[in-house]
């Protein structure tokens, strides 16, 4: 483990987070301890790489029925433009 000034420090945004962080470093515990312990906690994701293949696969086979028919899809900047207005709110 580097020293403490080499570390990146930890942001913490979320008043409830920050006060229940309090909370469980009250006992002596370090911040990084607590975090460190929740993350290994917390389920694996899953990476698996052959259901993302088949994911955009069939979203690529929707995009092609879809022109097959005879629909235009958009682009990113065209769906902008309807979608959003010049602030960025929804239309």
């Amino acid at each position: 483990m580097r020293p403490r000034r080499q570390q990146t420090p930890i942001t913490i945004r979320s008043d409830k987070a920050a006060a229940k962080l309090a909370m469980l470093t009250s006992t002596g515990r370090s911040q990084a301890e607590v975090i460190e312990d929740a993350l290994e906690r917390l389920p694996a994701p899953d990476n698996d790489e052959e259901d993302r293949e088949r994911f955009v696969e069939a979203l690529l086979e929707i995009g092609r029925r879809a022109r097959a028919k005879g629909h235009r899809i958009p682009s990113m900047e065209e769906f902008d433009a309807a979608t959003y207005d010049e602030r960025g709110l929804l239309r």
